[in-house]
C-alpha cells in the first residue's frame, strides 16, 4: 500500500491506501462528530465513494448541510443501494420525526442519526442503518414498565423487540448489572444497560405504530398557551 500523503485530488481506490490514512484525511476535513454519522466508515468509502477523488467526497458532503428533503437525499447516486420502498420509509419517517421535534440534521451515510431539534446535546431517540440487504431502525426506550400496557397489546412487530432472553452480551449479568429489567407478558426481560431495540425490515405500513411508540417514550412537550 502506498504511503504518500493524501491530496483532494487522490482518487479512492480499494487497497491503495491504508484505511486509517483515508480516515485520518476525512477526520481533519469533517471532525470526528461528521465522521461518527457514517458508521462502518470502511463500507461508506469502499461502497459509496470509489472512484471518487477525496475533493469529490468532501464537496458531497458540503451540499449535504444544505436545506435539502429527504427525498432529494434519496435520489443522490451514493444512495441508488436503496430499495425504492426503503427509500419511501425514510422520507416518511423523517417527516414523522421533524414533526414529533427531531432531526437529522442533513448528516446522512450509512447511519442516520436524530437529535432533539434546536439543542446543543441533542438526545438521540432513533438511528437507522443502511445496509446492503435493506435498513434497520434502531430505538433508544428506557423506563419500559412505566409503558407495559402499550406494549403488551401492540402488534407483534412492535411487542417482539421487547422480548429478550439473556442479554445483549455474555457479560449481561455482571459487567452490565443491573441493565435493563422490565416486565413484559409476566415475565422479567433483562437488556444490557447499554442496550437498544432494533427493528429490522421497517416499512411504511408499519410507520404510525414506529411513531406511536416513540411518542410514549419521548412525548411532544405541550405548546404553552399565551393566555
Amino acid at each position: 500500500m502506498s504511503k504518500k500523503l493524501l491530496s483532494e485530488d487522490t482518487v479512492i481506490i480499494w487497497n491503495a491506501h491504508p484505511l486509517s490514512k483515508y480516515r485520518d484525511f476525512f477526520m481533519q476535513a469533517l471532525g470526528g462528530e461528521v465522521l461518527n454519522t457514517v458508521g462502518d466508515f470502511q463500507k461508506w468509502l469502499y461502497l459509496n465513494h470509489t472512484g471518487k477523488t477525496l475533493k469529490e467526497v468532501l464537496e458531497e458532503h458540503s451540499r449535504n448541510y444544505e436545506a435539502k428533503s429527504m427525498e432529494e437525499l434519496m435520489s443522490e447516486r451514493r444512495f441508488e443501494i436503496v430499495s425504492e420502498p426503503d427509500k419511501a420509509f425514510l422520507t416518511a419517517f423523517d417527516e414523522a420525526m421533524i414533526a414529533l421535534g427531531y432531526d437529522c440534521e442533513n448528516r446522512i451515510g450509512s447511519m442516520i442519526i436524530y437529535g432533539k431539534t434546536g439543542t446543543k446535546s441533542r438526545p438521540c431517540p432513533a438511528r437507522i442503518y443502511i445496509q446492503l440487504d435493506g435498513i434497520v431502525l434502531r430505538l433508544f426506550l428506557n423506563n419500559v414498565d412505566k409503558h407495559r400496557d402499550f406494549i403488551e397489546s401492540a402488534p407483534a412487530h412492535i411487542k417482539d423487540a421487547f422480548h429478550f432472553k439473556g442479554g445483549d452480551c455474555k457479560s449481561c449479568n455482571t459487567a452490565c448489572a443491573p441493565g435493563k429489567m422490565y416486565t413484559i407478558d409476566g415475565k422479567l426481560m433483562r437488556k444490557c444497560n447499554h442496550a437498544t431495540f432494533y427493528f429490522a425490515k421497517p416499512s411504511l405500513e408499519k410507520l404510525p405504530d414506529y411513531m406511536m411508540l416513540l411518542s410514549k417514550f419521548y412525548p411532544p412537550k405541550k405548546t404553552k398557551q399565551p393566555f
